[in-house]
């Protein structure tokens, strides 16, 4: 066990406060300053999976990071203000096996960087993953069909299928502030799971994944700062959160009937508009019951974790205190433990909920949640829904591609006691039935960047479906129109293809243009937003790609072509690009 921290730590912490450690630029107003040179600044990233219900494994392929001072800027802008840093080889990882699943991480990269300063933005790289491009040396030694791959189970057997990134040139972005500063090692920790995909239908069967672009950036640098300035991966877990379940109910085939599977620990924290309790960091918890939610983001001391899967009753604690210095907790905090652990309940009444509408914006994101009387978490100590379950609209038709499966019965609810909880031995459960009643959910949605949060709908016990309310569009952003030009001929014997608009938030519009093979091309009128949101930095800043294939071997024959630069209309209602078919 880590010793306790000192007061020669705190002396530490102040150093880094007054040379500006921990600071960052905001998501909007005025750019900061461009960074200063220096070669005594340390950067180090890793990578962590995350919870992957549903999902045999997720590879990806990292090839480098990218971080600019201001938050609005989009890799390939051409903008001077880039840091780039390439790994010395690519490397890819299984972000769903457990040992990073789990609550792992693997260290990416750790250097001197020429640069100082305050950052708002950094951005993971991944290689492409088309079927047309040579598989890097990392991922064909993985055995791997794509750079980036999903590898999933259902009904019909295994499929492997790529992970499509549309906007490959611009990256992932993650838009945590953090700062470079002399003389200090900065750890920075990327999470990246199975919530951030968006399953597509596909005319082969096999269904489709892209992203959302919702990967969460954990800025350690206060950990850093209360340590030896060398941090090493899972080496301090103060800032954490760990718990094991009673398994005894647990699934232990491949047969998910009558026993609890897919098990998911989640950290909350009130959503920036305090409309709901968001997700912070998601977990499997594993064979063994176990699970460890850290990195944690570090703006708070205080989180609210939610446990839910198939087949059994959710469970959460609240207000669960954490200490990532050690000084008032010397100790990491355990909601359970192997001697005394949580005893999940076995409750077979889940049900299926379809989604009625199709989404506008297509490529939304529904909620469903429920909401526990004084949990707090809204504006003025109002009480908001637990984000329970989510799933991701197919940005082609506005609606999830499978059903959402809403665990039943009552909530197990426990406020967590700073005095006598976090030891491992469960905090005093009570069950209740949620605000919406008994059986009765939240709905809710989330757009793309240039939307906020919807109003929320009622979902009634044993209703099979719902309405979903659409996201409300921010100010400052109205109508624009991409101007889409196709030429040539295609090169693999197509009969499908789509442009895909894209932005930091995800796919903004699919449209199909499979008419203009024939033709040897066409132009296309797309509306996306345009203009600008100062708490929406670059949403309309756009990767146009264009993805053509033979629907006799989708997977084999898909081909992409892409803009070679991002499409900019912050500042412009209208802008027009040319692809060849490829």
């Amino acid at each position: 066990m880590a010793t306790p921290r000192t007061l020669a730590s705190l002396a530490t912490l102040f150093a880094l406060v007054a040379c500006g450690g921990g600071g960052g630029a905001s998501g909007g107003g005025t750019t900061p300053p461009p960074p200063s040179s220096s070669s005594n600044a340390v950067i180090s990233v890793s990578l962590s999976g995350g919870a992957t219900p549903g999902i045999d494994h997720l590879w990806v392929t990292v090839t480098g990071v990218a971080m600019h001072a201001s938050a609005t800027n989009v890799l390939g802008d051409g903008d001077a203000g880039w840091s780039v840093i390439t790994l010395p080889a690519p490397l890819t990882v299984d972000l769903a096996d457990p040992a990073l699943s789990d609550g792992g991480a693997i260290s990416l990269l750790k250097q001197s960087v020429g640069t100082l300063g305050n950052f708002a933005q950094l951005r993971l790289i991944l290689a492409p993953s088309d079927a047309a491009l040579a598989l890097e040396a990392s991922a064909s030694a993985k055995g791997l069909q794509f750079n980036d791959q999903v590898q999933y189970t259902d009904g019909s057997g295994v499929h492997v299928v790529p992970l499509e990134i549309p906007d490959a040139q611009a990256g992932l972005r993650l838009l945590t502030p953090f700062n470079l500063s002399s003389d200090t090692t900065t750890p920075l920790a990327i999470e990246m799971n199975a919530g951030a995909l968006v399953r597509r239908a596909s005319v082969a069967g096999a269904d489709r994944f892209t992203l959302r672009n919702e990967l969460q950036l954990y800025n350690q640098q206060l950990l850093t700062a209360l340590g030896d300035g060398n941090l090493e991966i899972g080496g301090s877990i103060f800032d954490s959160i760990s718990g094991q379940l009673d398994t005894r109910q647990f699934c232990t085939g491949t047969s998910h009937v009558g026993c609890i599977h897919d098990v998911v620990a989640t950290a909350t924290s009130p959503s920036p508009d305090s409309r709901f309790h968001a997700e912070v960091r998601s977990v499997n918890v594993s064979a063994a019951g176990i699970f460890l939610l850290y990195p944690l983001p570090g703006q708070s001391s205080q989180y609210d974790v939610v446990i839910h899967g198939g087949n059994m009753q959710t469970i959460v604690v609240h207000n669960v205190f954490v200490d990532p210095t050690g000084l008032l907790k010397p100790v990491p905090t355990a909601l359970s433990s192997a001697a005394t652990p949580l005893v999940p309940v076995l409750d077979t009444t889940e049900r299926a909920v379809t989604v009625s509408n199709a989404l506008v914006p297509a490529g939304s994101r529904i909620y469903f949640g429920q909401t526990v009387a004084g949990s707090g978490g809204g504006s003025n100590g109002a009480d908001v829904p637990y984000t329970i379950v989510a799933s991701a609209a197919d940005p082609a038709t506005g609606r999830p591609q499978a059903a959402a499966t809403l665990p039943g019965g009552p909530i197990h609810y426990a406020t967590f006691n700073t005095a006598t909880d976090g030891n491992g031995t469960p905090p005093a459960f009570a069950t209740v039935t949620p605000v919406e009643g008994s059986g009765a959910w939240t709905v809710w949605t989330e757009g793309t960047l240039a939307t906020g949060t919807s109003a929320s709908a009622a979902l009634a016990a044993g209703a099979g479906s719902v309405a979903a309310p659409n996201p409300v569009a921010l100010s400052g952003l109205a109508t624009g129109s991409l101007a889409v030009t196709l030429s040539g001929s295609s090169s693999n014997n197509a009969d499908h293809a789509e442009l895909i608009v894209s932005n930091d938030g995800g796919t903004v519009s699919v449209v199909d243009v499979s008419a203009q093979i024939a033709t040897h091309g066409g132009s296309t009128t797309i509306n996306v937003p345009s203009g600008t949101n100062a708490n929406a930095p670059a949403a309309a800043v756009y990767g146009v790609a264009l993805r053509t294939w033979a629907a006799a071997s989708e997977t084999a024959s898909t081909r992409w072509a892409r803009a070679g630069a991002p499409i900019n209309l912050s500042t412009a209602t209208s802008a027009s690009v040319s692809l060849a078919l490829p």
